[in-house]
């Protein structure tokens, strides 16, 4: 075969390779029968094309498989070796590798990179490849619009929360002068968690210049399919006429893909492309069913307007219709579930992807009436969290990190409302939010990791401690000023609200938690200085929020939405509401409650979630952090490293005995406790994944040895009780122990150890799986299970003083220290927090984990020991590698051993969240 065969031959497959058998037939009918019979071989064994095949290097990205092709080329999912990502590319076809067609695909892919919004496909590089432009991006878990669509029934509420931020992609689009020109169905994206992606941004038309005329249009489409600008069935009649375009254009394709999903079929539909131009040039579309609201009917009908100056003026004139739309009236009941109608259409498999971005509000909850408008404070790739307002309200603090509780994170400040972010701290340290302005908004405080507040200018310099034993800190409206914090109160864990003098003179309780297990972590002062808003939580899980009289009088009420985490709170200056920031069982969202005893009412919903609340001066506006994060599992191995989970957020995994599969749990946001998910298995060969225990919510779990059983604890709202089932669910689960319980392991002799609430106390303790034997092993309290040695002899415990970690004797006696304060279960983040020791299973290494690098450190053993040649008072271990002979690192953040030192599972998580300021409600 000729040059010019193979190069048809591809182009040919690239056509036809989305198009249904008929259609596909039909347009290979014309070609010479050898051509043809290529193109039959191709499609029929993809694999044997010149594409480029698993683990080919393209770059710094290494290829793991195929997911998707059309008439522009093949997308690949890829893993990006620098970065440590996952990402898609797609592999342009030969039919544009001329060099006017890579002058204008440059361009295009440079301006959609910069475009830079939560529901338009990030970019991140651009290449070539073998002669071919490549094109790189974030790599999307989920599928097409279609495939969400057809995935169960959609209610009308349901496509227009999801298509809004769509819209408001396509509206950012358009203000930086950017047409999309090929808007449908399969070109946007969804996630796994439920959020919409815009795809394919400057590559529907790389031509320069407006079409000639509907019959060139109709002949590219048969020939060149993707290559020309749009798809017939959605174009706009401007286009379909080879008229110059504008917004409005993209407009009215957006409104045929809003129709198709509320009707189940398009607006314009006939037997052939050239009758179908017709339809769409000069056709109306049927009237919209009944069910749906005369304001979004109207809506839907204005955009279809043939003449474009009778749609809206702007897709943000559009967008805010929209968001209108989804505040329905009292008392009005959603439509029903819509029927699918698209046997028909073959769903196509374009799985790119990506960080986490998020979809705007859809606020149709409690609230009131009038439409909220956001603002984009932060414009980042990754997340911002943690915003404060400067006194005056002139600029904006946060920290640039993932963890909305506290992780690795930088401080930034920006001056409002144009301002660049400017980085003031570089140490690359865990810190926790919120950060806070001093009186006279020159420094900004924020809370190490290590419990410390530090303070760094406004304008930069150097940072400085101000204060030990503290989080959480800000300043009082007194004269002079005071600081009101959390601290420690020397119980263990136990930590209280206090206030001082920066000096720490004068100090005084405003709130301490009755149970010793009770952390105050955040406090939020009402305007007149009167009350205090607490943010608390116990060992399980975030307590709804707590009102409390500053000057300690008494221990206040819980306020805002009960049963509730809630992670953040604010006060309107006036002081007359309470805001927070609560999960009740559907994520987290910006609730608000009139003070004091007002009815608490949700202010904003939907599929992503919003940390933190503070307000602007005025009291017109707050600001808050918008997104969702989510996590996938990976496995390290002989190998290399390869991705198991792509959907979700994917956490706390283990390994069967024989190292054939993979056990973990997949989060839920229906709970309202730190761990909560369904138990997952994935084989490791096939890497074909299995729900297990489906009515279950789990806390944490152990699966036995032989693989048959799985002890856990149950994650419910009203405690924590001991379960055991069959992996197999041949037998129902049935509960052990009705008790408050934080951590179960099997043990080598098949009884179960446990850590259970006991005579006011958290003890360790054992039972054998037919429910007898219950008693205690050790006579101190104790905080938490990590793990038992191989042999069954040893106990590694979050010991008695909830400081230290100790191994256990199981026949009794005196434990061994193994550090001192180091001890964790992870907090807000222990599902994906390994145990902070534990043994690898044949006994030969001691596994110990640092929550402050995130590394996981291998300390060989000698027979019969259970922890390496430590001092008496334990090893001093905080930031760096323990100080012990023969250490290895293992460089993976949260590296999760299996049996084999060399096998581990690990996690990467994304999470894309950004600064948004928000209009109150009237």
């Amino acid at each position: 075969m000729t040059p010019e065969q193979s190069k048809r031959v591809e182009k040919l497959y690239f056509a036809v390779i989305d198009l249904g058998p008929e259609e596909r037939a039909r347009l290979l009918a014309r070609e010479p029968s050898d051509v043809r019979a290529e193109v039959e071989a191709l499609l029929a064994h993809p694999e044997k094309s010149t594409l480029p095949g698993p683990g080919t290097q393209i770059g710094q990205y290494k290829v793991e498989a195929e997911i998707g092709a059309g008439g522009m080329g093949v997308v690949f999912r890829a893993f990006d070796t620098k970065l440590q990502r996952p990402v898609a590319i797609k592999l342009l076809s030969e039919e544009v590798a001329d060099a006017a067609s890579r002058r204008r695909f440059q361009r295009e892919a440079q301006m959609a990179s910069a475009l830079n919004h939560p529901h338009i496909l990030t970019v991140y590089d651009i290449g070539e490849f073998e002669g071919r432009q490549y094109l790189v991006t974030e790599f999307v878990d989920g599928g097409t619009l279609r495939s969400w669509f057809q995935s169960r029934p959609r209610t009308w509420e349901d496509i227009t929360a999801l298509l809004t931020g769509v819209a408001d992609g396509l509206s950012a689009a358009h203000q930086a002068g950017i047409l999309h020109r090929d808007i449908k169905p399969d070109n946007i994206l969804v996630t796994a968690t439920g959020y919409a992606k815009l795809a394919d941004f400057g590559l529907a038309k790389l031509e320069e210049g407006p079409m000639g005329s509907a019959t060139r249009t109709l002949t590219e489409a048969q020939t060149q399919q993707g290559v020309i600008v749009g798809t017939i069935a959605y174009m706009s009649p401007e286009q379909a006429s080879g008229a110059p375009l504008d917004a409005r254009s993209d407009m009215f394709s957006f409104a045929v893909v809003l129709y198709e999903m509320l009707m189940g079929r398009r607006p314009f539909h006939a037997p052939t492309n050239l009758e179908l131009l017709q339809q769409v040039i000069h056709a109306n579309p049927a009237p919209l069913r009944d069910g749906i609201p005369d304001s979004l009917k109207v809506l839907v009908m204005k955009a279809l307007e043939k003449n474009p100056a009778g749609r809206f003026m702007s897709m943000r004139d559009m967008v805010t219709a929209l968001r209108k739309v989804q505040r329905p009236a009292s008392g009005q009941t959603s439509a029903p579930a819509l029927r699918h109608h698209w046997k028909w259409i073959a769903p196509v498999g374009l799985a790119l992807a990506a960080a986490v971005g998020f979809l705007l509000f859809s606020h149709r909850h409690n609230g009131p009436p009038s439409p909220l408008e956001y603002v984009r404070l932060t414009n980042f790739t990754d997340s911002a969290t943690a915003p404060t307002l400067s006194p005056d309200g002139r600029m904006l603090a946060f920290i640039r990190g993932a963890s909305t509780f506290v992780g690795p994170g930088e401080v930034y400040v920006k001056m409002l409302p144009d301002g660049e972010p400017v980085q003031l701290t570089h140490d690359g340290l865990a810190k926790m939010g919120p950060v806070s302005f001093s009186p006279d908004g020159s420094r900004i405080a924020y809370t190490l990791k290590i419990w410390e507040t530090w303070a760094v200018p406004v304008l930069g310099g150097e940072p400085s401690r101000l204060l030990a034993n503290t989080e959480g800190l800000s300043w009082t409206n007194t004269r002079p000023p005071h600081v009101i914090y959390s601290a420690d109160t020397g119980e263990g864990i136990h930590m209280g609200i206090f206030t001082a003098t920066e000096s720490r003179s004068e100090t005084r309780t405003v709130y301490l938690p009755r149970s010793v297990d009770g952390m105050a972590h955040r406090s939020f002062l009402s305007p007149d200085g009167k009350s205090v808003i607490v943010v608390e939580m116990d060992v399980g899980k975030w307590l709804p929020c707590r009102l409390v009289p500053f000057d300690g009088s008494s221990p206040g009420r819980q306020v805002g939405p009960a049963p509730a985490q809630c992670t953040f709170a604010g006060w309107t200056p006036e002081g007359r509401w309470m805001y927070f920031s609560a999960n009740n069982g559907d994520g987290f969202h910006i609730w608000r409650q009139r003070f004091p005893d007002g009815k608490p009412e949700q202010v904003t919903s939907g599929v992503t979630e919003e940390n933190g609340v503070s307000f602007a001066p005025d009291g017109k506006s707050f600001v808050t952090s918008v997104g969702d994060s989510q996590s996938a599992l990976w496995i390290h191995d002989g190998n290399g490293d390869r991705q198991i989970t792509s959907e979700g957020f994917a956490y706390l995994p283990s390994f069967s005995a024989d190292e054939a599969r993979m056990y973990y749990l997949l989060r839920s946001k229906t709970n309202r406790r730190f761990v909560s998910g369904e138990l997952w298995t994935a084989n490791l060969q096939t890497q074909k994944q299995q729900r297990l225990l489906p009515d279950f919510l789990m806390e944490n779990y152990d699966v036995s040895p032989d693989g048959q059983y799985v002890v856990f604890i149950d994650g419910n709202d009203n405690g924590r009780s001991l379960w055991m089932g069959t992996i197999d669910g041949s037998a129902p689960p049935r509960r052990l122990v009705n008790q408050d319980c934080a951590r179960a392991r099997f043990a080598p002799d098949g009884s179960i150890v446990f850590v259970g609430a006991e005579s006011g106390g958290m003890y360790l303790q054992t039972i054998q799986p037919d429910g007898t034997g219950l008693r205690r092993l050790v006579p101190e309290k104790v905080m938490y299970l990590y793990d038992i040695s191989p042999d069954g002899k040893w106990l590694a415990v979050w010991a008695e003083d909830q400081t230290s970690i100790k191994i256990y004797p199981a026949a009794g006696g005196d434990p061994v220290l193994v550090c001192r304060e180091c001890a964790s279960a992870g907090a807000e983040e222990r599902g994906l927090t390994p145990p902070i020791v534990s043994w690898s299973r044949d006994g030969r290494q001691l596994y110990l984990y640092s929550e402050h690098t995130f590394d996981t450190y291998e300390a060989p053993l000698k027979a019969g020991e259970p922890v390496p040649s430590i001092p008496a008072s334990g090893i001093a271990w905080i930031d760096g590698p323990p100080p012990l002979p023969g250490l290895r690192t293992i460089h993976r953040p949260r590296a999760f051993m299996s049996g084999n030192p060399s096998v581990y599972a690990y996690m990467l998580v994304s999470a894309h969240r950004n600064i948004y300021r928000i209009s109150v409600p009237e």
